[in-house]
C-alpha cells in the first residue's frame, strides 16, 4: 500500500497520521470537505499511535517532543512541546524524564525498595521493584569462594554450575559507553525568556525593548512635587507646588530645603488623620527652618505620574534634609512623656520604613512626633501634640526591632565606618525587608523597596513576580553573581521562598564559587542558565557496569586460564571422538593422549573456575564506568551492590556529607578510633530513620526518599525530595566540592525543577557533559500545583 492511498485511509476517518505535520502551518492534510482540522501528533515521526483532536483538551507550549508510548484517552488533560530535534508531539501530563538516547520524553519508571512498595505513593510515576541484574557467573563464584566453612561443599556444585556459563557466548562485561562520560541530558530551549541578559534575544516585538532588563530610572536631584510653607493652596487644602516648574518661576539657583515626613499607614487612616499630618508637617518644617516638607499622601502627583514617583522615594528621602517621623496612638488613649516602643515597632514593621531610616541624612537627630488622637473634635492639634518632639538617633532605632544586629550591618555600610560587599549588601538588606510587611502594590514590592538602596534600578513592572523583579534588579547592578550562587543553596525546606538565603551546610553565598551565568529570566518564576555540566539520571533498572582492574600477573594468568577452558575442553571432545574411528593402534594411542591431556586440563580449569572467575572480575577496582543510578526508598549499601553487581564486596560506600541526610564518623580498625573518616549509614541516625519511616507514607506534595548511586566515585547517597530527580546540574563548588542540583523534569513547560542539592566530588564533574542553556526552576515542581 503506497503512502497516499493510507494518508486517504485516515482523512476518511477525519484522522492524520502520527508525526505528520506541516512545519510552515499548524494545520496538517486537508480534509476531502475543505475544511482544515488542526490535529497533534502522538507517538514517533514513524507511523507512530494517533488520536483523533475531537474532544481533546490541549495546551501548546513550543518546547520538547512527547515520547509516543502512551496514548491518553479522550477528555484527557493533554500538553504539547517541542524536543530537541523540533519535532513537535502531545502527551498527557505525568512525570517524564528526557530519554538520552532520542532526546524524548519517556514515561518516568521508578525502581523502588521493597518498604516502598508496600504503600501506595500516589505518585504520577511507575514504579516496580529493583532487579538483580549482576552475572550469575560472579554470584555462583562468590557463593563458593566465600562459601567459608562450607566451601568445599559449595565448591563441585559451582563448578557443574559454572561449566554451563563458561560455556555461555554472550560476555559478562560491558565495554566503555558515553566515551567514558556519565550519560547526558539532551535538553534544548526553545522559548523566548521573559527578559535576556542582552536585550537583542528578546522577542523580535520587542526590538526596543519595552521591559529593557539593563535599563533602569535615571536618579531625580529633587522631588517632583512639594509642600511649601506659603505656597498656594490645592484642592484639598494641600500647599502642593510642581518643582520644576516653580524653579522656572523662582530661580534655578534658589535653595529649595525640605524635611521629609515618614508614617504608617496604620496609624493614619482617616482624612482627617492626613490633615494632622500635612499641619505637623508644616510645624517640623518650621523648626528645622526649611520652606517646605515633602509628605508620601499629597507629593506624588497625578495618578499618572504616581506610579514612577513611587520608586524615586528613595531619592527624595537622600535629598532630605531632615527625617521626621509622625506615629500616632489609638484612638482615645493619651500617650505622655517618651514615645512608647510599640509605637515605633509598629512604625518599623513597614517594609518601606527601613530605606528611609537607611537613607535618611546623618547631620541631625531624626525627629518623632506622636499624635494623641482624642475623641474630642474640637481639640486642636496643640492639644493633640504629646508635647514636643523627641529626637532619636537613629542607630537607636534599631532597638525597636527583632533584627537589630542585622539593621546594624546596614547602617555601618550607609555611614559609612564597615563597607558592605555587593554579596553582603543585598542578601543582609533582603533579610531585613522580609521580615516586614506592607500592603501589597505589585508583586514585586519587596524588590523595588530593595531597589532604592542600590546604584542601578530596574523599571518596574506590574507584569513581574516578587522574583523577577528582584532577578532584574540583581542582574541590572554588580551583584557578584548572586543569582548564580543562589541557585546552589540548599534552603531548610523546599517550599521556602526564594529570598531564604539559609543553606543546610551554612555556607553563605560568598562560599559558593560559581561555574554558570544566568542570561536571562523565564516566566513561572524561572532562570536561563548556561555553562553548566549535567548527567541522566536512570531510574528503571540497574544497568552493566564496565570496572577496570590492574593487569596484574595472576589476573593475566587467570583471563588466560578461563578463555583456554571452552576450546580447549571442545578440542579434547574432538580429538577423542576422532580416535574412535581410528583402526590403527600405534595411531590412535597417539591420538588418545593428547585428548586424554586437554580433557583433564579442561577439568582442571573448570575445576579451579570458581578460584579464577574471583581473581579475575572480583578483585579491587581501579576505575568504572559513570553512571548515575536512583531507587525510590531506602536501600542497605550490601543490597545496593548485591543487585548492581551481583556480589557484596564492599566497593561501594555511604558518602559523607553529600546530601543533609548524610552521615559521617571516625573510621573504626579492629574496634579502635582512628585519625580517617568514612560515610556512615544514614539511617542510624534516629531523626533521618524517623523521616524515613514518615516518607512511606508520603502523597501528594509531600517529601519522599530517594537513593542515589554513583559508580564513578563508588559512592551511595540519601536524599530527601518531593519529586524524582532525573537530571543532575552542577552549577558551582564549595568547600573543594561541586554543588550538583538534582532537578525534575516538567515536559509541558520544558523546564527543570530543583529538587534537592548535593555535594559531589570535584573529579566527577569532569565526567559530565555540558548542557546547552536551560530554564531552571529553584522550588519543586510540585510548587506548581501539578497532579501528583
Amino acid at each position: 500500500m503506497c503512502l497516499s492511498s493510507i494518508l486517504r485511509k485516515f482523512m476518511r476517518k477525519g484522522e492524520n497520521p502520527a508525526g505528520f505535520q506541516d512545519r510552515g502551518s499548524a494545520y496538517g492534510v486537508q480534509p476531502p470537505n475543505g475544511n482544515k482540522k488542526p490535529f497533534q501528533a502522538v507517538g514517533d515521526d514513524h507511523g507512530g499511535d494517533y488520536i483523533p483532536q475531537r474532544n481533546k483538551v490541549t495546551s501548546s507550549d513550543r518546547n520538547i517532543d512527547h515520547g509516543g508510548d502512551y496514548i491518553p484517552r479522550r477528555n484527557k488533560a493533554t500538553s504539547s512541546d517541542r524536543n530537541i530535534d523540533r519535532r513537535l508531539h502531545s502527551g498527557p501530563r505525568d512525570t517524564r524524564f528526557l530519554n538520552p538516547k532520542d532526546g524524548r520524553p519517556k514515561k518516568l519508571i521508578v525502581q523502588c525498595s521493597n518498604e516502598e512498595l508496600v504503600y501506595k505513593s500516589g505518585a504520577d510515576w511507575s514504579r516496580i521493584p529493583v532487579k538483580n541484574i549482576g552475572p550469575w557467573m560472579f554470584r555462583i563464584a562468590h557463593w563458593a569462594v566465600a562459601g567459608g566453612d562450607e566451601a568445599y561443599i559449595r565448591w563441585l556444585p559451582a563448578c557443574a554450575a559454572l561449566t554451563l556459563v563458561l560455556f555461555n557466548p554472550f560476555p559478562v562485561t560491558t565495554t566503555v559507553q558515553n566515551n567514558g562520560f556519565y550519560e547526558p541530558v539532551p535538553y534544548r530551549d526553545w522559548q523566548y525568556p521573559y527578559d535576556a541578559r542582552n536585550q537583542y534575544e528578546n522577542p523580535p516585538s520587542r526590538s526596543a525593548p519595552s521591559r529593557p532588563l539593563i535599563g533602569h530610572m535615571e536618579r531625580i536631584s529633587e522631588p517632583a512635587y512639594l509642600c511649601l510653607i506659603d505656597g498656594k493652596k490645592g484642592e484639598k487644602g494641600e500647599k502642593i507646588i510642581n518643582v520644576r516648574k516653580w524653579r522656572k518661576e523662582n530661580g534655578a539657583d534658589v535653595d529649595l530645603k525640605y524635611v521629609m515626613i515618614s508614617y504608617t499607614r496604620k496609624h493614619f487612616i482617616t482624612n482627617d488623620d492626613l490633615e494632622s499630618l500635612h499641619d505637623i508637617g508644616q510645624r517640623a518644617a518650621v523648626t528645622a527652618r526649611v520652606g517646605a516638607y515633602w509628605l508620601g499622601c499629597s507629593c506624588l502627583g497625578p495618578a499618572s505620574e504616581q506610579e514612577e514617583n513611587v520608586w524615586r522615594i528613595s531619592d527624595v528621602i537622600r535629598g532630605a534634609y531632615h527625617l521626621v517621623i509622625v506615629v500616632a496612638g489609638p484612638m482615645g488613649v493619651e500617650v505622655e512623656g517618651k514615645v512608647p516602643d510599640e509605637l515605633l515597632n509598629e512604625w518599623g514593621d513597614r517594609v518601606w520604613t527601613l530605606p528611609e531610616l537607611l537613607l535618611s541624612p546623618e547631620r541631625n537627630d531624626i525627629s518623632v512626633y506622636t499624635l494623641n488622637r482624642s475623641l474630642d473634635p474640637t481639640l486642636q492639634l496643640e492639644q493633640c501634640l504629646n508635647t514636643k518632639p523627641v529626637l532619636i538617633n537613629r542607630r537607636n532605632f534599631s532597638r525597636f526591632w527583632e533584627d537589630d544586629t542585622t539593621v546594624g550591618q546596614l547602617m555601618d555600610h550607609y555611614e559609612g565606618s564597615v563597607t558592605l560587599g555587593p554579596l553582603e549588601l543585598i542578601t543582609t538588606a533582603l533579610k531585613c525587608l522580609g521580615k516586614r510587611h506592607t500592603t501589597q502594590h505589585l508583586p514585586g514590592d519587596l524588590s523595588y523597596s530593595l531597589m532604592g538602596l542600590l546604584r542601578q534600578r530596574p523599571n518596574a513592572h506590574k507584569d513581574d513576580s516578587s522574583f523577577q523583579a528582584f532577578a532584574r534588579l540583581s542582574l541590572a547592578n554588580d551583584s557578584n553573581m548572586l543569582l548564580e550562587r543562589l541557585i546552589c543553596l540548599l534552603p531548610p525546606n523546599p517550599y521556602a521562598p526564594w529570598y531564604t538565603f539559609q543553606d543546610h551546610w551554612d555556607a553563605s553565598l560568598w562560599d559558593i564559587y560559581s561555574r554558570t551565568q544566568v542570561c536571562g529570566i523565564g516566566d513561572n518564576d524561572t532562570v536561563i542558565l548556561d555553562g553548566a555540566r549535567a548527567a541522566t539520571i536512570r531510574w528503571k533498572k540497574f544497568k552493566k557496569v564496565m570496572l577496570r582492574g590492574n593487569p596484574t600477573v595472576m589476573r593475566s594468568l587467570a583471563v588466560i586460564a578461563l578463555t583456554l577452558v571452552s576450546p580447549v575442553f571442545i578440542i579434547a571432545i574432538v580429538i577423542l571422538g576422532i580416535s574412535r574411528r581410528i583402526t590403527a593402534e600405534d595411531i590412535k594411542d597417539a591420538v588418545l593422549v593428547p585428548g586424554y591431556l586437554l580433557l583433564v586440563l579442561s577439568l582442571i580449569l573448570i575445576l579451579m573456575s570458581p578460584w579464577l572467575i574471583h581473581t579475575t572480575y572480583l578483585g579491587k577496582v581501579w576505575g568504572s564506568q559513570p553512571w548515575f543510578f536512583g531507587i525510590e526508598g531506602y536501600m542497605p549499601l550490601h543490597e545496593v551492590e548485591k543487585h548492581l553487581f551481583g556480589v557484596d564486596l564492599h566497593r561501594l560506600s555511604w558518602s559523607t556529607t553529600a546530601s543533609s541526610l548524610s552521615k559521617h564518623d571516625y573510621f573504626k580498625l579492629d574496634n579502635e578510633l582512628t585519625n580517617y573518616y568514612e560515610g556512615q549509614d544514614p539511617r542510624s541516625n534516629p531523626e533521618v530513620d524517623a523521616r524515613i519511616k514518615k516518607a512511606l507514607r508520603s502523597t501528594g506534595t509531600q517529601e519522599r526518599i530517594f537513593t542515589l548511586v554513583d559508580t564513578y566515585t563508588m559512592t551511595v547517597t540519601l536524599f530527601a525530595a518531593v519529586k524524582p530527580p532525573v537530571a543532575v546540574l552542577v552549577c558551582g563548588e564549595e568547600g573543594g566540592m561541586q554543588r550538583a542540583l538534582l532537578c525534575s523534569y516538567d515536559w509541558t513547560d520544558n523546564t527543570l525543577y530543583r529538587e534537592t542539592v548535593l555535594r559531589m566530588e570535584t573529579h566527577a564533574y569532569w565526567k559530565m557533559s555540558p548542557i546547552r542553556r536551560v530554564r531552571l526552576g529553584l522550588q519543586t515542581r510540585a510548587k506548581k500545583g501539578l497532579e501528583v
